[in-house]
Parts: C-alpha cells; sequence; structure tokens
C-alpha cells in the first residue's frame, strides 16, 4: 500500500512540475573513448526545456558507501568532460541530471553502471574499397587502443530495407578488412559502428555496453571502366603540337560518389624523360608536346577502385621526303638529339635511341644505322620549360632500289573504253622502298608502239589517253629511287570496238531515255481514267440514215433494175388472207411479219412481164412485228456483174429494200 502511494506521489510531482514548465533531461550517458587505463570520462544527455534560462547538475552517487562522489553544475551545458582521477571506475555507481527552471527542478531518470565498463569507441572509418563482381573488400581504421573490436555492419540497395551483419577482430589486429558479399550489380549503401570487448569478469552483466554512432551512410557504385578515350591535334606552333584528349562520361552506376582521372605523361624522350602526373575531374585533358611520339596513360578512379590503365601512343610528325641533313649547331641548354628505325617500314621500334647533342653529331649516328633502312631524327631542346622540336627529318645511312614493285595494278574493265582507260595501283610498302621513292615509271604498249610516263610517288592511279579500239595494251610500272628503279609490275587489257555496242555513258543516257518514255505512258493512262472518272462521256452524234443513201459522189443517172422474184404487196385487211397465195408463199411471208397481196399478170405471147405502172404494191410492217427495225445496209449500188448461184442480191424499189436468192436463169430486166 505504501508502494502505490509513492508511486502516485511520483507522478503527481512530475505532472505539477511539467505543468509548472520544468522537463527532465534523458539519462545521462557517461563514457571514455577506449580502453586504456589513462582515458578521461564524458557524460551527455539531451535537454529537454526549450528555453535558456535553465541549468543542469550531474550527480554521481556510490551506492555501496552511500555517498556522493560527485555533484557539479553544468550550466546551461548537456555535457561534462570529467577526469578519471575524480571517479571511482570499479563500482557501481548512479548517475543523474538534475535541472531547474526558475526556482522548480526536476531529474532525469537514474542509471546504475560500472564506469569502467562504458566505453564508446569513435564511428568507424571507411579507408577504402574496392568491389570486383559481387564481392566488395572494406578496409577499416582501428580503435587507438588496439583492441579487439566488435563491427556491426548493415547495407541495403537504394529504397530497400537494410540487412545486417556482425563481425569481430582480435587484439593487435593490424589491418581490419571485411569482405561483403553483394547480391545485384547495383547501386547499395552501406554503415558501420562498433563495440568494445569489454572485461568479461567485471562487465559480462552490464546492461549499458555501448555501440558507437553509425559511420556516415556511403554510396557504393559499380567497379570503373575506363571509356575510349579520343584524342587530336588541335594546333601546331614554334616547334609543338596542342593534344586535346577527351573522353565518355561513365555510367551512373560506376560515377555515384565521383569519378577522378589521373594521367601520367612523357613529354622529354631525351637520356631523362620527364613524366608528368596531372589529375582531373573533368573529361578532357590538354596538353603540348613536341613533334616527336608521346605517350599517355590515363587511369579512372572511383570510390571502390580504380580502372584498367589505357595508353595512348601519340605518333611522331612523318615527313615522308627528303630533307638536308642537320650540322652541329651552336650549343643550346639541354638541347638532345633523338633517332629511331622503322621496324617494318611503317612504325617506329618500341625504344628510341637518343642522346645529348653536344655528345654526338649527326655523322656518328649515320655510321651506327643499317643501311637502306629507314630512319627518323628529331631535335629538342628546352627553354624555361617549353618543350620544342627545332628539327626532324627521314633519313638514310644509304640508299637502293626499290626490291618490289607496285601492288595490285589494275584497269577495271568500267573504266576502259575504246580510246582511254585508267590503271591503279598500292604504293610500294616503305620497307620495300630502300630509299626515298622519286617518282613511278609507267610504260603503255600497243601494236608495236611504246610510251612512258612520270607519275609522283604519292600517286596511286594514272589516266591513259589516245588509245585505239579494239587493241591489246600492256601496262608496266615500277618506283624508282635516286638508286635505281625497281622491279615491274604488269597488267594487260584491250580496249573495246566501236561496233561492239554502246559505251556506258550511251547506255546510261538510254536507259535514262526509256524510263522517261514508260512515265509518259502510265501518267497518261492514269490521267485519261481519271478525267473518265471525274467527267461525264460525250454521247456521240446522231447520224441521219439518209447520209448513207446519198453520198456526195453517188452516181445519179438512171439505172435498170433487175427484178428477179418479186411480190407486190396490196393494202388490205391484215385479217384476210391472199386469195391467190399458196400457203408456202403466206407461211413464208408471215414468219417475217408481212402480208401480201398480188394482182394477176398479164402475159403476152413472148412471155414478158406486163406493164407495171399499173401494179399497186405496198408493203408495211405486221403490228405482230413488235418494234422490230429494218437496218439500212451501205449505199445501195446496182451491178451487172453474174450472179452464181444460190446468191442473194439486195434490190431497192419505190423506197422498198427487198433481199432475194435467185438463180441463175432467174434474171429478168427491167
Amino acid at each position: 500500500m505504501g508502494m502505490r502511494v509513492a508511486v502516485l506521489l511520483l507522478v503527481v510531482s512530475v505532472s505539477l512540475t511539467e505543468a509548472a514548465g520544468c522537463i527532465p533531461t534523458t539519462s545521462p550517458q557517461c563514457y571514455r573513448n577506449s580502453t586504456k587505463d589513462d582515458e578521461d570520462f564524458i557524460c551527455e544527455w539531451d535537454k529537454r526545456n526549450p528555453g535558456e534560462n535553465q541549468t543542469h547538475t550531474l550527480y554521481i552517487w556510490d551506492s555501496e558507501k552511500k555517498s556522493f562522489i560527485m555533484r557539479v553544475n553544468t550550466g546551461n551545458q548537456s555535457e561534462r568532460y570529467i577526469p578519471l582521477e575524480e571517479l571511482i571506475t570499479k563500482r557501481k555507481m548512479d548517475i543523474w541530471v538534475q535541472t531547474q527552471v526558475g526556482n522548480i527542478t526536476c531529474n532525469s531518470s537514474k542509471i546504475s553502471v560500472i564506469l569502467e565498463c562504458l566505453v564508446k569507441y569513435s564511428k568507424p572509418q571507411i579507408t577504402s574499397m574496392n568491389r570486383s563482381a559481387e564481392v566488395l573488400s572494406l578496409k577499416l581504421d582501428k580503435p587507438k587502443d588496439n583492441k579487439g573490436v566488435k563491427y556491426e555492419i548493415r547495407w541495403r540497395e537504394r529504397g530497400s530495407a537494410w540487412q545486417n551483419a556482425t563481425f569481430e577482430t582480435e587484439d593487435s589486429t593490424i589491418q581490419v578488412s571485411y569482405k561483403l558479399h553483394l547480391q545485384k550489380p547495383t547501386i547499395y549503401q552501406i554503415q558501420l559502428r562498433r563495440q568494445a570487448k569489454l572485461q568479461p569478469d567485471l562487465c559480462k552483466d552490464s546492461p549499458h555496453a555501448l555501440w558507437s554512432d553509425w559511420s556516415p551512410v556511403v554510396d557504393v557504385p559499380l567497379e570503373i571502366r575506363l571509356p575510349l578515350v579520343r584524342w587530336e591535334e588541335k594546333k601546331w606552333t614554334n616547334g609543338t603540337r596542342l593534344i586535346h584528349l577527351t573522353w565518355d562520361e561513365p555510367p551512373v552506376e560506376e560515377s555515384v560518389g565521383g569519378v577522378e582521372y589521373k594521367l601520367n605523361v612523357i613529354v622529354w624522350p631525351c637520356e631523362k624523360p620527364k613524366i608528368k602526373e596531372k589529375s582531373t575531374l573533368n573529361r578532357t585533358f590538354k596538353i603540348s608536346i613536341t613533334y616527336s611520339e608521346a605517350k599517355i596513360s590515363i587511369i579512372a578512379t572511383n570510390k571502390v577502385g580504380n580502372s584498367s590503365q589505357q595508353e595512348i601512343i601519340i605518333p611522331a610528325v612523318k615527313h615522308l621526303s627528303n630533307c638536308d641533313k642537320p650540322s652541329k649547331k651552336t650549343k643550346v641548354h639541354q638541347t638532345c638529339l633523338e633517332w629511331y628505325k622503322l621496324e617494318n617500314g611503317e612504325n617506329r621500334t618500341t625504344t628510341a635511341v637518343n642522346s645529348l647533342f653536344a655528345k654526338k653529331s649527326f655523322k656518328d649516328i649515320e655510321k651506327g644505322v643499317e643501311k637502306f633502312v629507314r630512319h627518323y631524327y628529331f631535335i629538342h631542346t628546352m627553354r624555361k620549360k617549353h618543350l620544342q622540336t627545332v628539327d626532324m627529318c627521314p633519313f638514310y645511312s644509304e640508299q637502293g632500289a626499290p626490291i618490289k614493285g607496285p601492288g595490285n595494278v589494275n584497269v577495271h574493265s568500267s573504266y576502259v573504253t575504246h580510246e582511254s582507260a585508267v590503271v591503279s595501283w598500292l604504293s610500294i610498302p616503305v620497307a620495300e622502298q630502300r630509299g626515298f621513292l622519286l617518282h613511278y615509271l609507267i610504260w603503255i604498249s600497243g601494236q608495236g608502239i611504246t610510251t612512258l610516263h612520270h607519275v609522283q610517288a604519292n600517286e596511286t592511279s594514272f589516266p591513259i589517253n589516245n588509245l585505239h579500239p579494239g587493241v591489246s595494251y600492256t601496262v608496266s610500272i615500277a618506283g624508282e629511287t635516286i638508286a635505281g628503279k625497281g622491279p615491274n609490275s604488269t597488267v594487260n587489257f584491250e580496249t573495246p570496238s566501236k561496233e561492239m555496242g554502246l559505251s556506258w555513258q550511251d547506255q546510261t543516257i538510254l536507259s535514262v531515255c526509256v524510263v522517261a518514255l514508260l512515265c509518259t505512258i502510265i501518267c497518261s493512262v492514269a490521267v485519261r481514267r481519271f478525267r473518265s472518272k471525274l467527267m461525264p462521256e460525250i454521247p456521240s452524234p446522231v447520224i441521219n440514215t439518209t447520209e448513207f443513201i446519198r453520198t456526195l459522189d453517188q452516181d445519179l443517172s438512171q439505172k435498170t433494175e433487175e427484178v428477179h422474184e418479186f411480190v407486190l404487196l396490196l393494202r388490205q385487211d391484215l385479217s384476210k388472207p391472199s386469195e391467190n397465195m399458196t400457203p408456202e408463199q403466206s407461211t413464208l411471208l408471215n414468219s417475217f411479219g408481212l402480208v401480201v397481196f398480188e394482182e394477176e399478170d398479164e402475159e403476152d405471147e413472148e412471155g414478158e412481164v406486163a406493164d407495171l405502172s399499173s401494179m399497186k404494191s405496198c408493203c408495211y410492217p405486221n403490228p405482230s412485228y413488235r418494234g422490230q427495225t429494218l437496218r439500212l445496209p451501205d449505199p445501195f449500188r446496182t451491178t451487172d456483174s453474174t450472179l452464181k448461184d444460190n446468191d442473194t442480191e439486195s434490190t431497192y424499189k419505190n423506197g422498198l429494200f427487198f433481199e432475194t436468192r435467185i438463180l441463175e436463169s432467174d434474171k429478168t430486166s427491167l
């Protein structure tokens, strides 16, 4: 019952003090930074009263002796350094902080600790990281007491949950290292903290073993790879050339945390090469070098290591033509002569021979180099740390004739006409020239005639003109130096005859014309179809049938008509049959939709037909004809030609058209 009352009073007092404006601090934390025996202690706590008008008093109570070890006023400060001599470290102590705000005081919670067991190391520092594939190798700083330490490491991908692991080191460890296995090729974040290993007999039950603060969050990029480095010469002045290097930005996964580029440049190729070391955070670099060969190595560095080294060789400036040999010039401070031979005629050897110009002359150099092999020399100077090349030239100690002709001599058929052609070739390699090439000699032979042409040494083609159609030609090419000409390279070709067909130029023109004609036809058809869809068809004019009867050249003279079998039709009632018509005739006419009436003919003794003027005939369509139309033939004409048996003849009478089948014996003249 008494305990309950005490707790209630404590709660009430705390409530009253809080209501009055006094808020107690956090429990104090006292510790030292190492396990060394002479290490002092520090006690710290968090203030909670917002105002500055407050004071703090630190109390250390010896619970065994029932007395205060320390009672010190810290003012407005929230920490206090305490000398070791003022403390008892191997007995349990009660520690708390009293805060006074105005006339009101309040106490923090008490902690019961053994000060000897309170060690809080500084937060660990990562001295180096190296990432290779999925393994991250870490190196950490050691605590200053050089004791064994317990570490906790945590890592995560960006935005994901932390993963934790612990590891320990032993006393007198030379280097603190740890390998962390990462699962994915991506950016990770890591943090570490550490804790002292306490005396097991004294501190095994201590509830206040202290961890250090966490180290700052460190981003772990992927291992760096050096991008492709490009270089170009920007400017030549006073025996120097400006070299401009550029390279691409690495991916974000490799460049997080920053990338630094380290360059080593060899700019003095003589006895004591001078190497310049440069570092840059940019992706460009400029440097002036001599006309000689230069070497530049570059390495990219990020948080997890270095890239492989990339070496860039900037070749020496080349002059393929000969020049004057140098003489021993006036001595200049730090002047040197460099020379080397071309290993395969195109590239220099890996090492160059060099000497101070004052010690060796050019004649001394000539005696020591191979004959018929091209060499280069450079004379360099350095004035006020400014490097420059004052002279350079290729040279031979002795020249010879080429040992090989031009390669791949060819006359392409597409460039051959009946009167011209073009021959091409590859230059003779420098190693096989054995001297400075003066020119190429070209012989052209055909029809028993040979002509010689000189072509500059830097040319690789030659046009041949004034040829004859249908003739075989031979072309021979050789290189020539001051020592003589070399072997020939030969090719044969034949010009086409004029009758063989069109030249490729004419064929091209003809093809263009054919294509243009086809395009014209296609466009015409398309226009017609387009017009037929958009515009109505124009009707044909109506032609009067009388134009077929009476033409301009119609003969209007009286014609005799031949009448063979004919029928006179008289108008009568269509419903009445003919009296004198035979059944066969009636049936035949009815089938054509006509009704025929015939009068009796009077014949004379000679059997001639009586006067036809008294005859009355009429022909008209049968009403049952149902709209059939009698089509007119071509303009009528009479003929006196004899008709064959079973022929049909068209006759015209009084505006009527008759088509009859007659026999040869049935001809009667009207």
